[in-house]
């Protein structure tokens, strides 16, 4: 809103909602109203000396002293060109309320010892004034002044006040100053602003829209609030900005979303209350709860509808869609399927863009009636277009996913839309939960009973044991890293999957498989020694820019990034999934052909002592030692321990949990290496824990 440019002439159009009027012409009600009034006012003839400032005069923020001297060289040169207009005060002096620039001008050139046209300018320079009531002083000045030279918003807010504050009703005001009785009202409502923000309007440091913005509310120290904590961020002082701000616990009608989708009469019907908006043209929703519990309805009526029609297991309405951040990444999982179109889909959707394509470059050509014959048609297709495209989109999913994920509607652009394969997090942990149980169920009694804290120092192990294979392989370690940009990049859902970090996690496995004398291990020997020889070839101050990796061979910038990635893989788990330990890290062992048992071998202190004797008897048992295992039951656990170790440390036998991904999960064939003639039981239990 600008005060400078809101007058409006007689005869002015009416203008369109929310925009600025323009300037008025020169001759408008304000100046009329300044002729009438001083056409029958008296002229007198007073000394300089006799003239005083007062606060009748419009002019609350005096003009620069630049400018008084600018004016006082006019004078000097022209003499004084234009009456002043003063009130008569009790004490014989007279207050000026017109030409207060003037009166300081004249003030100067009597201090600096001047003239006025050749007239020196003494405290008796007589000065021709016409006197008017006070009762009529404010506004002849602000009148005056607005036409002379337009007064700062500031000031003019303060004169709007001071004539209201005098019993001027705001239509007099209005048709006093030449303005519409609206504008008066939204000037009268800035002056109720917080005193400090009115402060800040004296100096340009917040434009009149933004006040109107923060008088929204009357509560000043929610006004000031929003001010200031606003004034690190450009965006947040916008008008819109502010008002939504400010409003705090209302909503402002004016463009918004919400309000457009639910309906401002379907609001007011359901008994939502609303107040008026000056400044937006609008209204003020007080209830912003009930919109918001109308808009929620609606969606999830949308939802419903669509959940049931495609056979959804649930459905939400609600504001935005899910993502897999702020939060959503807690309660939801997104899942994806690729879109694929029938071979009948196909084909009507190339016809249909091929005819598109010839519509439109027909188009380009045209002249106006050939544009306005062949546009619908394009507009059909393009409308058959997004059919096809939706029907895909609905049948990739299959009815498995269908039976358990849901769907979400959305709002968009004040439209509603649809997002479809979501599984809600507890209905995961559901399935999770009951995949354990089944496992739990199917593994024989002597595979049961591993600690979590073993588990943890298994996959912690095991998990060393990986990086060591995949710092080796920078192949396998820039595919995997790739796929983590990927997904980070391109995809909203969250991770399940084995990948990558910025985080080193090998202080973490050390820590967690440390009484398993993990420090000491080939895997973690292994990854020291890549450590040390990597920093060795490291320049000084290598850590200040990357611009001595650009002078390296690309192999060897390759090998270093299988390093790194190394280090920030992650297989840790307290749990057993499918009887194994560091489940996560089964498609990356894939991919490096990884071997266990080049890495790790179970011994007393990583396993068997962390069992209990009955597992190290059946251990020895699927290992086919049955008459080691029958030594074995004569023994303390912790002899019987480290007996297994000495018989079994050299023939490959790995516990179930440990074992290859390539070795499917049964006896035979987990034993079939370990049986070296020796001594064999075809009957023995495979003794790991899963």
């Amino acid at each position: 809103m600008s005060v400078t440019e809101s007058k409006a002439s007689s005869k002015a159009k009416a203008n369109p909602k929310n925009q600025t009027p323009k300037a008025l012409p020169a001759k408008n009600s304000a100046a009329q109203f300044v002729e009438s009034a001083l056409v029958d006012t008296p002229v007198e003839t007073v000394m300089l000396k006799q003239l005083v400032k007062t606060p009748l005069n419009a002019r609350k923020t005096p003009v620069s002293d630049k400018d008084v001297r600018e004016l006082a060289t006019s004078i000097e040169a022209a003499g004084l060109l234009q009456n002043l207009i003063g009130v008569r005060l009790s004490n014989g002096l007279f207050g000026v309320a017109g030409g207060e620039t003037r009166r300081r001008s004249l003030n100067l050139l009597m201090e600096e010892g001047r003239s006025a046209a050749g007239v020196p300018v003494t405290p008796e320079f007589q000065v021709v004034v016409k006197v008017v009531d006070e009762d009529k002083a404010r506004a002849i000045s602000y009148a005056e002044n607005g036409q002379r030279s337009n007064l700062s918003p500031a000031d003019q807010l303060a004169n709007f006040r001071e004539l209201a504050e005098e019993g001027k009703p705001v239509e007099q005001i209005a048709a006093i100053l030449g303005y519409r009785t609206a504008h008066v009202k939204k000037c009268l409502k800035l002056t109720t602003v917080a005193p400090q923000l009115l402060e800040l309007l004296k100096t340009d440091a917040i434009t009149l829209d933004q006040l109107g913005a923060l008088s929204s509310t009357d509560d000043h120290q929610r006004q000031i609030q929003t001010w200031d904590n606003s004034k690190h961020y450009e965006y947040k002082r916008t008008v819109k900005a502010l008002r939504e701000s400010v409003l705090n616990d209302e909503v402002s009608a004016a463009g918004n979303a919400l309000v457009e989708f639910v309906g401002l009469d379907a609001y007011q019907a359901a008994g939502g209350e609303t107040r008026e908006d000056l400044f937006a043209e609008s209204v003020i929703l007080t209830n912003p709860q009930q919109l918001e519990t109308m808009a929620i309805a609606k969606l999830q009526e949308a939802a419903d509808i669509v959940a049931k029609e495609e056979g959804w297991a649930w459905a939400l309405g609600r504001r935005k869609d899910v993502q897999n951040w702020g939060g959503d990444e807690k309660l939801f999982e997104i899942l994806h399927a690729q879109t694929v179109l029938t071979a009948e889909q196909k084909a009507e959707a190339k016809q249909l863009a091929d005819e598109k394509k010839q519509l439109e470059e027909q188009l380009d050509s045209a002249d106006a009636d050939d544009e306005w014959e062949h546009a619908p048609r394009v507009e059909q297709i393009t409308s058959r277009l997004a059919e096809i495209n939706n029907a895909a989109e609905i049948n990739k999913w299959s009815a498995k996913v269908r039976a358990k994920a849901g769907v979400v509607a959305y709002l968009k652009n004040g439209e509603i839309h649809i997002q479809r394969g979501l599984m809600k997090m507890e209905d995961i942990k559901q399935v999770e939960k009951a995949e354990r149980e089944k496992v739990k169920n199917e593994t024989p009694p002597s595979e049961k009973g591993l600690s979590a804290v073993l588990v943890t120092s298994l996959s912690a192990e095991r998990t060393l044991a990986v990086a060591a294979t995949l710092a080796q392989n920078p192949t396998v370690a820039l595919a995997m890293h790739t796929f983590t940009l990927a997904r980070r990049i391109f995809d909203k859902g969250s991770f399940h999957t084995m990948h990558t970090t910025v985080e080193s996690q090998r202080s973490a496995c050390l820590k967690q498989s440390e009484d398993a004398d993990s420090l000491n291990g080939a895997a973690n020997q292994k990854l020291t020694e890549l450590h040390s020889s990597w920093l060795n070839r490291f320049p000084s101050k290598w850590f200040e820019g990357f611009d001595w990796l650009l002078a390296w061979p690309q192999e060897d910038v390759l090998a270093l990034l299988a390093y790194c990635v190394s280090q920030s893989i992650d297989g840790v788990s307290s749990q057993v999934f499918n009887k194994r330990v560091a489940n996560r890290l089964e498609p990356l062992e894939k991919a490096l052909n990884f071997q266990l048992g080049e890495w790790w071998k179970p011994t007393s202190a990583n396993y068997f002592s962390r069992i209990g004797k009955d597992q190290i008897v059946d251990a020895l048992d699927s290992a086919g030692r049955t008459g080691n295992a029958r030594d074995a039951e004569k023994m303390k656990r912790k002899e019987a321990a480290e007996f297994a170790e000495s018989i079994l440390k050299d023939t490959g036998w790995l516990p179930v949990c440990m074992a290859p991904i390539d070795l499917p999960q049964t006896k035979d064939e987990l034993t079939s290496d370990a049986n070296t003639g020796t001594e064999t039981d075809a009957t023995a239990d495979d003794s790991a824990a899963a």
